[in-house]
């Protein structure tokens, strides 16, 4: 094990122009990334030529490949297992050791290795020093024969269990600069591994008749049932599970492309009851009572799942601990559920009976709840809508204010309008994805902002993040109208970063607003397509005097806010420069450093350590990767005392720094839902060099694009950089944000 330390100086901040001459320190962290690479390097070429041999052979993923792998190295003193648990772990005393260090708040090291079966493996190097759990976990793949880091993280272990099981849980939260633009938090993760044997047999059940049906979008295994009594078993999910192993293809009765759109088949009834006959001993009579089945065409009504019944993707899945064999020729089996994300290797339990037939076959003969005793929420589990639910969320077209004439109109002038773009993406590089059908790789601002001003010319109101709606007018037009109370109608087309075109429809009628929103993906060599259709009500909508367009919907959408909005009205180029340079990512609500009026002589009261990572990233254009909760010190006080006039010992005393490690604690921010964004309206250039920003906190889930107004001092230098001199607030529409502790 390589141990990097990060050293630093601790002179005052220098007076004048600061420079952030971090790259020392920078090029250190570097350096322990490279170390690592080579330290898994060397971890692969214990096994490497057994891995190129199974390439070689067509056996890349078998159990015994992998069990040679994990034999080799574990004859190089590693810790070692699969990533499935489908193994004993090899060198186990080692966990067992590091465990018993951490109960007893003894310091101790230990480099876990969990192998996958496409040949590469996670590395989880594990420090704890007063029972606290530090952790640093790489990932590498192996890609066209090389060794490839995809991906590494640094954390501190909020859970650390080793279960009765035999298990080691923990869990932790990590920074990611992606995961915070998607859903503004920080990554979770959690690992459960087994450490102590278990017996093959088991092992052998499992893989056999539990894994290759699991827990995801079926009940088999959640709820209690007999061949007596079938009870709430969805025979439905287990022809989705069984049609491919009888007749050997994929199953052809699958949701429309467009997962808003439900499909409906009717199956015949002797391929329906061949599926489900082969797997249960079931009567036909039984069978057609507990499904829709149709005399007349002696067929079976089947509605596949769609969007609104994909359930949760991250689910337990099983372990049997023991089995018994019956005297009937049954199988008995003892079954735990393994729930990483709940941190617990039995989430619940449950026996199974199987009874295996003549020709290798078998049947499932019943299922029963054992733990926990009160019964097992499977939140995590959708179950099927009933016919009513499914229509009323599908049969959409009954409460639309659109015909299905001018639903298919708005969808070929959609098309249209795309067209009028594909120039823009004839020569991209698109790639398939799972929700929005395919996506244009590193589609930057220049080409959204391309696409913006070829649909504005084609007539069309179109608009993307940092650049000016083109026709704005046509929503003045509507709004206006809305305000009259007369019918009208009008579309946006909003261009995202991925390439992806949503044209939002707003129709008013009859007193009642909703939305018709297509998604338009684009196929290879500029080729435009539908991949989505919703409707939507909408309950509320606004179009402010400043200009912005705000609105809500009737049911806020997962993951979204509460209110959805897009600058109508045009704002200067500088202020939109200086918005992103100076403002954005500042926070109203994490912080009180936008919310407090401050100068030099009382900086000192917004020093609140848990705003360095948005200065850091100010500063540096990346992300902070904090190492083990840390910031060295260096970087800490040269990025502070640059970008605020404060000096290095006013930093120390406020901001937790630690002297022995020279460094101060990361302290992370989880983030808040529905915050403010600032937003630079006007700013005069001051004669001695400064400019005074004018800046509007907008907040779109509070129908407010004035909520309050800042005047920032900044202070800009000849290398790009700047400082932050002062700031003072004003009460707008809203109560100005109270900043706790």
């Amino acid at each position: 094990m390589i141990m990097v330390f990060l050293l630093s100086g601790c002179g005052e901040a220098d007076s004048g122009n600061p420079e952030i001459e971090v790259s020392e320190a920078l090029g250190l962290m570097a350096e322990k990334e490279e170390n690592g690479h080579f330290a898994a390097e060397r971890i692969f070429s214990f096994y490497g030529d057994l891995y190129e041999k199974a390439q070689e052979a067509g056996t890349l993923g078998d159990l015994e490949v992998m069990r040679d792998c994990a034999q080799r190295l574990g004859e190089e003193g590693y810790a070692v297992v699969d990533e499935e648990n489908q193994m004993d772990m090899i060198n186990p005393e080692q966990v067992r050791l590091f465990c018993e260090a951490v109960d007893q708040k003894q310091p101790a090291e230990l480099t876990l290795i969990v192998l996958d079966y496409s040949g590469g493996f996670l590395k989880y190097d594990l420090r704890t020093t007063d029972g606290r759990v530090e952790i640093d976990r790489e990932y590498e793949q192996v890609i066209n024969g090389s060794l490839k880091s995809s991906s590494t993280a640094s954390y501190t272990a909020d859970t650390w269990q080793y279960t009765e099981e035999g298990y080691l849980v923990f869990s932790g939260t990590y920074y990611s600069e992606s995961y915070q633009v998607l859903l503004s938090s920080d990554v979770s993760e959690y690992a459960a591994i087994r450490v102590e044997p278990l017996k093959e047999a088991c092992r052998a059940l499992n893989r056999q008749y539990l894994l290759p049906v699991g827990y995801g979008q079926n009940n088999l295994f959640l709820v209690d049932w007999t061949e007596t009594d079938y009870g709430e078993l969805d025979f439905y999910d287990q022809f989705d599970q069984f049609y491919p192993r009888i007749y050997r293809r994929s199953n052809p009765y699958v949701a429309d492309d467009n997962l808003n759109v439900g499909a409906v088949y009717q199956i015949p009834a002797d391929t329906f009851e061949t599926v489900i006959g082969s797997y249960y001993k079931i009567e036909e009579e039984s069978l057609r009572q507990k499904t829709s089945y149709v005399p007349e065409t002696e067929t079976y009504e089947y509605r596949p799942r769609g969007f609104y019944e994909s359930g949760y993707e991250d689910i337990p899945y099983p372990e049997v601990i023991s089995y018994e064999k019956n005297s009937d020729g049954t199988i008995t089996l003892l079954v735990n559920a393994v729930y990483p994300k709940e941190n617990t290797s039995r989430a619940f339990a449950h026996k199974t009976v199987i009874r295996p037939l003549a020709d290798g076959s078998f049947q499932y003969v019943s299922n029963q709840m054992i733990y926990p005793e009160e019964g097992y929420d499977s939140w995590w589990y959708a179950k099927r809508m009933t016919k009513e639910q499914w229509q009323e969320t599908y049969g959409y077209e009954a409460g639309s204010l659109l015909s299905e004439a001018e639903k298919e109109t708005l969808g070929e002038e959609a098309l249209a309008a795309a067209g009028k773009a594909g120039e823009v993406y004839k020569d991209a590089v698109v790639e398939e994805d799972l929700i929005y059908g395919h996506v244009v790789k590193d589609f930057s601002r220049e080409r959204r902002n391309r696409v913006v001003s070829l649909l504005g010319k084609a007539g069309c109101v179109s608009v993307t993040d940092g650049a000016n709606m083109e026709n704005p007018d046509l929503i003045q037009d509507f709004y206006d109208a809305y305000q009259e109370k007369q019918d009208a109608m009008v579309t946006v087309y909003e261009i995202h970063p991925n390439g992806v075109i949503g044209a939002c429809t707003f129709v008013y009628r009859a007193g009642k607003i909703q939305t018709y929103y297509l998604q338009i993906a684009w196929q290879k060599g500029g080729i435009p397509e539908i991949t989505s259709v919703a409707v939507s009500d909408v309950k509320q909508m606004k179009l402010t005097p400043k200009g912005y367009f705000i609105y809500a919907y009737e049911d806020t959408p997962y993951h979204a806010s509460l209110r959805q909005y897009w600058r109508v009205a045009p704002l200067s180029d500088e202020c939109r420069e200086m918005t992103e340079k100076y403002v954005q990512g500042i926070s109203y609500v994490n912080y009180n450093l936008l919310v407090t009026d401050w100068n030099s002589d009382n900086v000192e009261d917004i020093l609140m350590p848990c705003m360095f990572a948005d200065i850091y990233r100010i500063a540096m254009g990346e992300a902070l990767q904090p190492v083990h909760g840390e910031v060295p010190a260096d970087i800490y006080e040269r990025i502070m005392t640059a970008y605020f006039p404060v000096t290095i010992q006013q930093v120390r005393e406020i901001c937790g720094y630690h002297a022995d490690t020279d460094s101060y604690p990361y302290e992370m921010i989880f983030a808040r839902q529905y915050p403010p964004f600032g937003e630079v309206v006007d700013f005069v250039e001051n004669p001695d060099g400064t400019i005074t920003l004018f800046v509007d906190g907008v907040w779109p889930d509070y129908d407010s694009d004035c909520a309050f107004t800042n005047r920032i001092l900044i202070q800009p230098f000849a290398d790009g950089s700047f400082r932050y001199l002062s700031n003072t607030i004003e009460k707008g529409e809203l109560e100005i944000p109270m900043i706790g502790p």
